[in-house]
């Protein structure tokens, strides 16, 4: 095939590295405003969790403090209260059996357990045996005794070796029918007769009190409204709860205090994730006005971009083409000014036939200028559509049936047109005048270089956003190594013989398709035979 438009490398490269350079500053815009995003809600989200966490910590950290006041206030106030009925004489008379044994063996325990919670208490002697007991308010007697908690019998001993009030051992835990007590021993000190030698007789007994720690202790001392689910269990602190550990008087771990781990900071969480969820959701707006505000001005620059770039390319193409234009022109009208000056100063001398040879130099000559004024004329055509604004909706099988009746008639075609129409509807946008210039060259090269075989083929269809207008002829076809440049103004192939043309028909189609925004290339056609021009632009919104 011959003369037309072979794919200019440049211009396609040029319109993709646009393209990229659009997509990589899209990117380079948007990926602070993210970044900077993602790190806002990163840091806002350690703070409130650390805030919380804290708050938390400190929490479990007050209520620790909490319960081992109270523990260590009921201790103190055992440790008090067994020293002062072993310490106090009439106490010490009583329990001796020296004054009033009914009162200290029947009404005390009662007393004791009503006003003290003390639970059982025992008067240990020198040999460890029990000289007196009590029970739940009740005297018990010695041989029916209950046994003294594991763990008390070092307190008995160290109780034993206080010789003052000072130094009185404090109270401490034990396990009592699997029930944690506090348990505080005294030595009971001796009564001095009057007369007799200021001088302390040697210890003898240990008094020993048992009070229950229950709830209710905690309870009573207010640490219930603070503190929720607080009871004692034997092992360590189980998973969800805070607690103390809790030794023995023989110092071994018995169990442990445990209440229901109160999450404050994720009360605090919750009390501000209305707050959140709002806050987020003002981020989400503002980052998706951004976003969109961003491809705004990247595509209306990107539109800017490309419209300059095509701008230049246009006028550096008009440029050509009139330098172009103007140098053939040269030509015809050399020869028509040698015909006629040879017809003017020899025309009586030469034959008739030299003459009538002449003549057809002249015709010829004024057929290539008619040709290059219709190609100026096209460009003009061209350029007309690429400036048209507000274009109304255009039936494109109709359209190509209208141009095809122009073409078939003006170079009196033998062939027909075979329409594939998969499009059917009105599209909108689109240059009638542009399209004009591109179907009247590719239909016109197609009936001369089919040279009357076979018939033409025009496919219309949609492809994703885009266009497609494919013309198939059954001529020669195109190689690939002239697929470039056969778009290249005034190229004709050497196999074209004799088919007449000036060789801008695909240059100026070319150009035409990319004044619609895309392109027009050359491939094979059907099983190998004959060339397929395809048309692809972007449908308009």
């Amino acid at each position: 095939m011959a003369t037309i438009t072979g794919r200019e490398e440049q211009a396609p490269s040029r319109m993709d590295a646009t393209r990229k350079i659009l997509a990589r500053r899209r990117r380079n815009l948007l990926f602070p405003i993210l970044l900077l995003v993602a790190i806002c809600l990163v840091v806002m989200a350690g703070l409130l969790y650390w805030s919380a966490d804290s708050l938390t910590r400190r929490d479990a950290l007050a209520q620790e403090d909490l319960v081992k006041s109270v523990v260590q206030i009921r201790k103190e106030g055992l440790r008090q209260l067994v020293i002062d009925y072993a310490w106090w004489d009439d106490a010490v008379a009583k329990l001796g059996a020296q004054l009033d044994e009914r009162w200290a063996r029947e009404e005390m325990p009662a007393y004791l357990q009503a006003n003290f919670h003390i639970a059982a208490g025992w008067l240990i002697g020198p040999g460890g045996q029990t000289v007196f007991a009590f029970e739940n308010g009740r005297e018990v007697a010695p041989g029916a005794a209950p046994i003294l908690p594991e763990g008390v019998g070092e307190m008995v001993a160290a109780a034993r070796g206080a010789a003052s009030i000072e130094t009185v051992p404090a109270a401490g835990f034990a396990l009592y029918n699997q029930e944690l007590v506090l348990v505080g021993a005294s030595l009971v000190a001796p009564v001095h007769e009057a007369g007799e030698a200021a001088k302390q007789s040697a210890p003898t007994n240990v008094l020993v009190f048992l009070q229950p720690m229950d709830v209710t202790l905690f309870n009573r001392a207010g640490v219930g409204e603070h503190i929720a689910n607080l009871h004692f269990r034997r092992g360590g602190v189980p998973t969800g709860y805070v607690g103390c550990p809790v030794q023995g008087g023989d110092g071994a771990m018995i169990g442990s205090i445990v209440w229901r781990a109160q999450r404050s900071g994720d009360d605090l969480l919750w009390s501000v994730a209305p707050l959140l969820i709002v806050a987020l959701g003002a981020v989400c707006l503002l980052l998706f006005l951004a976003i969109k505000r961003v491809d705004t001005v990247v595509s209306r620059e990107g539109r800017l971009s490309i419209s300059l770039y095509q701008e230049k390319q246009r006028r550096s193409q008009k440029s050509t083409f009139v330098s172009m234009v103007s140098h053939e022109l040269r030509t015809p009208l050399q020869a028509i000014g040698t015909s006629a000056d040879m017809l003017e100063r020899f025309g009586d001398q030469m034959s008739e036939a030299e003459r009538r040879e002449e003549t057809k130099t002249i015709r010829r000559a004024v057929s290539t200028l008619a040709r290059l004024v219709d190609d100026v004329l096209m460009m003009g055509r061209v350029e007309a559509a690429e400036d048209g604004h507000g274009r109304e909706p255009l039936d494109l099988g109709r359209f190509c049936n209208a141009v095809w009746r122009e073409v078939s008639v003006a170079l009196r075609a033998r062939q027909q047109m075979v329409l594939r129409d998969r499009i059917e509807t009105p599209l909108p946008g689109t240059s009638d005048a542009a399209l004009h210039t591109i179907l009247s060259n590719l239909m016109q090269n197609a009936i001369k270089y089919s040279r009357g075989v076979g018939n033409i083929e025009v496919e219309l269809a949609r492809e994703g956003g885009e266009v497609v207008v494919a013309v198939t002829d059954s001529g020669p076809g195109v190689p690939p190594a002239l697929r470039e440049a056969i778009f290249q103004p005034y190229w004709r192939a050497r196999e074209v013989g004799g088919i007449t043309g000036t060789g801008l028909g695909l240059s100026v189609a070319r150009s035409a398709a990319r004044s619609l925004g895309g392109d027009l290339t050359v491939e094979d056609g059907a099983q190998g035979r004959g060339a397929r021009f395809v048309l692809r632009w972007p449908l308009a919104a």
